[in-house]
């Protein structure tokens, strides 16, 4: 009986672990994160989660939109080597801070 419990336990984590997140999940999560963090959220909060932005933009008013872009992973799809075609998947967050560097807005994007 124990034989069998180290022979499924182990079977049971590769099962769950090989759950793959689609796209339109991915978007609900980083905008569950960040929707309850507009009016609070600093660039710092997003260079934690994303690194440094890809660009920032001011703009006269003295706000700024800064573009946070992650690499998740290269995937590859098709079946053979002549079919084989790759793609990023990623997490992307296009944010606009307020005078005082708060989160005024964001909209979220990715791709699995």
């Amino acid at each position: 009986m124990k034989r069998l419990a180290w022979i499924l336990v182990p079977m049971l984590w590769v099962g769950c672990a090989s759950k793959k997140t689609t796209s339109s999940e991915a978007v609900d999560q980083l905008e569950e994160k960040w929707a309850a963090k507009v009016g609070q959220a600093t660039k710092s909060d997003f260079v934690e989660q994303f690194g440094n932005a890809e660009w920032c933009r001011p703009s006269a008013t003295g706000e700024e939109t800064c573009r946070f872009y992650k690499k998740k992973a290269t995937v590859w799809t098709g079946d053979n080597k002549r079919d084989k075609k790759s793609y990023e998947a990623f997490d992307e967050v296009v944010a606009e801070f307020d005078m005082s560097g708060k989160l005024k807005s964001y909209k979220a994007n990715a791709q699995r």
